[in-house]
């Protein structure tokens, strides 16, 4: 397997809970530890709003309300993964950053936006061994909804027009 190959079958883990989730690392532009947040009106609420970093423009989505997932046990820090898909940027909020691991599956292609036969799972691209643990794969084009991303588009955009 040539270098370039490799990067589309490696992932950056995240955590929530006792979970691991993955993203493909060619889409992780930036990880931080504390991310300024706009609040915006009109999303869902598991978008808890948009990146508040000036020329940036993205959501901020909180992978434990997206996911259905009960909040955090203890009030430790969120970290913040930016993400580049496509053109497309988006931040998601996990309670930590695990490892990169090669899963051996390729990335899918961007540009998924139709709606989903799978519905609620339309976030779940698939399931993966990591060593000894399993690892649910994020479907990027499907964790801001594609019926959902007009109004954040609109919302982001209101908000931008407001600041100008």
């Amino acid at each position: 397997m040539t270098a370039p190959d490799a990067l589309h079958t490696r992932y950056l883990t995240v955590i929530l809970g006792e979970d691991l989730y993955a993203v493909p690392l060619g889409a992780v532009k930036d990880v931080r530890g504390s991310c300024p947040v706009v609040t915006l009106a009109g999303v869902p609420p598991y978008v808890v709003g948009r990146l508040d970093q000036p020329g940036v423009a993205a959501p901020v989505l909180d992978l434990r309300r997206r996911l259905g997932i009960g909040p955090q046990a203890s009030a430790a820090p969120a970290v913040h993964v930016v993400l580049d898909r496509a053109g497309r940027v988006l931040v998601l909020r996990a309670d930590a950053v695990a490892d990169v691991v090669d899963l051996g599956i390729p990335d899918a292609p961007a540009g998924v936006d139709g709606p989903d036969p799978r519905a609620d799972l339309a976030w779940l691209r698939g399931v993966a061994a990591a060593g000894d643990r399993m690892v649910l794969m994020l479907d990027l084009d499907q964790l801001l909804a594609p019926a959902e991303r007009a109004a954040v588009d609109a919302a982001i955009a209101a908000d931008r027009a407001r600041a100008a």
